[in-house]
């Protein structure tokens, strides 16, 4: 016999109803085991705001922003693991929107890290009506995942927008500004993780990234991994941070006179 009841419309089992109101599971990983180790219970929360920050010299960290929401609008085999790019997506968790005003997003470089296209949706909002687009679209059930850059925000607009994923079951996944400012006008509670995000040293053909988790209470406060992605053949690792290796000494010239 199996448990059977109906919300809004749909028919759930037992485990539907332990997962969100939308009928996603209340976290998602992305399958770095590195980077889900750091978070809460070793998962990102669905219905819920999520901050990568980074200073304004460095850029905007969109291919972080681009695992996370790929990670939240995607369901994956168990088992499968991003470090040995062979993840089958058997289900999606609904649309993925991407605020990009300024038509800065080039959406064929998604496509190649398997976003699916099909389901993303690009906000053009004025910038003006920002906040209130971007709240909207977290409300609503059928979204994943919101991507959005926030340079500054109230601590009444930090607020709704939390509320706003809460009633959606959906991320949002904001990029803001690494400075003190942030700290100090109250709304780093309204974001249930906050992420440092930082360019590091790689090579030619690889690309690293030192995350550090601010904030996200039972997380690994404080504690980094480093996000490795190789352009030959497009693997993503989260490996320990790399330790700064100090210059070697000059050695003094040796000779015969």
């Amino acid at each position: 016999m199996q448990w059977i009841s109906c919300h809004e419309g749909r028919l759930l089992t037992r485990a539907d109803a332990q997962s969100s109101p939308a009928g996603r599971e209340r976290a998602f990983r992305t399958g770095l085991d590195g980077l889900d180790a750091l978070a809460p219970g070793g998962a990102l929360a669905r219905g819920a705001v999520h901050e990568l920050l980074s200073a304004p010299s460095h850029g905007k960290p969109l291919f972080v922003a681009m695992l996370l929401a790929r990670a939240a609008i995607s369901t994956s085999l168990e088992g499968s693991r991003t470090e040995e790019r062979d993840v089958v997506r058997e289900a999606t968790s609904g649309a993925l929107i991407w605020s990009d005003p300024y038509h800065e997003l080039y959406p064929p470089a998604l496509a190649a890290h398997e976003v699916p296209l099909e389901r993303l949706y690009l906000l053009r909002a004025d910038p003006s009506d920002q906040v209130w687009a971007v709240a909207e679209c977290l409300r609503c059930k059928g979204v994943g995942a919101v991507v959005a850059a926030m340079p500054r925000l109230t601590r009444v607009e930090a607020r709704r927008l939390q509320l706003a994923a809460e009633a959606g079951g959906g991320v949002g996944i904001f990029l803001r500004p690494a400075t003190m400012g942030n700290r100090g006008n109250g709304d780093v509670y309204a974001a249930a993780t906050r992420w440092l995000v930082r360019p590091a040293p790689g090579e030619r053909t690889t690309q690293r990234w030192d995350l550090r988790l601010l904030h996200g209470h039972g997380g690994r406060i404080g504690h980094a991994v480093t996000l490795e992605y190789c352009r030959e053949n497009h693997l993503v690792r989260a490996l320990p941070p790399l330790a700064d290796r100090p210059s070697r000494p000059a050695q003094p010239a040796t000779g015969v006179a």
